[in-house]
């Protein structure tokens, strides 16, 4: 039995939908079930060998992850991804070691504990200018601060002062901002499935693509358009054209085709942190250097990656997986 589980007060977005609809065709029996459900289902109700697929972000799935560790070493059930992949990536301090320690270039990066306020007070932030303030656990760009490197100290005094609601029962974690040449924010985020990249797009915050490509896509908010205009789904009514890059934040998103190089960097990842499914991101500096930032444990399928993706359909692809199906589509970037 597949199960899908999804973050409780959350809508069904179009990505959830898309990873329905192929959940149903590979088990008409299939459940989806919010992050409460499964909370309040004792897991030894669940048939044997039952296929959880976690589509919960970083900011919701610590409150399951009890239940996901009593369910992993009992050893009857499967956890998508694999729970030491999911836990690997889950806090940005822990992932930016485990790249230094596999030879992928991350930015610069410190994180500690609130109550560590000798670190915090001490640490010579000042050396790598501006700089990135992150909860060590968190997604979609939330409760992100960029601040001079001599300012670092009194923006953490604020967030702890006004108890942010990003930073609550989380580490704090800084890094060098990365920039590149063009001085706009921009990120490269490489799908992966089973240790191979499939696909890729660039993330780009600018407000003149977000109109030009209003304009161009001419967008009917209810509906999902290709590059020329040709409906490409209807499933889900929630789309909001300012989520077609991160997302979430109002960037653009555009096609990227990574060299040998950024692929085996993402291979290098995959390896090191053993997750099956995920998207990582990168971005580049003034030479054109490529750093990772982070491998996101339940990725979202953005309009952007159905747009720029072309045919790859990586929700059938995760259930054949699972199921064995011998069916199995082509994977290769």
């Amino acid at each position: 039995m597949l199960v899908i589980i999804y973050p409780t007060g959350t809508k069904r977005s179009i990505h959830l939908n898309h990873f329905i609809v192929e959940a149903e065709k590979a088990d008409p029996d299939c459940k989806v079930i919010t992050t409460d459900e499964f909370k309040n289902t004792h897991y030894k109700e669940w048939p044997n060998d039952t296929k959880f697929i976690i589509r919960v972000g970083s900011q919701y799935i610590q409150e399951i992850l009890p239940i996901l560790n009593v369910m992993w070493h009992n050893g009857l059930y499967t956890i998508f991804p694999n729970l030491p992949s999911i836990k690997k990536c889950l806090k940005k301090g822990i992932f930016s070691e485990i790249c230094r320690e596999n030879n992928v270039l991350t930015p610069d990066t410190t994180y500690f504990a609130k109550e560590d306020e000798e670190h915090w007070r001490s640490f010579p932030f000042w050396k790598w200018g501006l700089c990135a303030i992150k909860p060590s656990v968190g997604s979609l760009g939330s409760g992100i601060y960029f601040v001079e490197g001599n300012q670092v100290p009194s923006k953490i005094q604020e967030i702890i002062s006004t108890e942010d609601e990003f930073y609550v029962d989380c580490d704090i974690v800084v890094q060098k901002r990365i920039i590149n040449k063009e001085q706009i924010p921009q990120s490269i985020r490489i799908f992966c499935f089973n240790g191979e990249p499939t696909c890729g797009i660039t993330l780009t915050n600018s407000p003149y693509l977000q109109e030009k490509a209003r304009r161009d896509l001419k967008v009917d908010p209810d509906i999902l358009y290709d590059e020329q205009g040709n409906i490409l789904d209807s499933i889900g009514h929630d789309i909001d054209f300012d989520t077609v890059s991160n997302l979430n934040k109002g960037g653009v998103a555009g096609p990227y085709y990574p060299d040998e190089h950024l692929k085996d960097q993402c291979r290098k990842i995959c390896r090191a942190t053993g997750i099956e499914f995920t998207t990582i991101d990168f971005v580049q500096d003034e030479t054109g250097k490529f750093y990772c930032l982070e491998a996101n444990i339940a990725p979202h399928l953005y309009r952007g990656f159905i747009i720029f993706g072309g045919k790859i359909n990586h929700p059938k692809m995760i259930f054949d997986y699972l199921l064995d199906n011998k069916n199995k589509d082509s994977i290769m970037l």
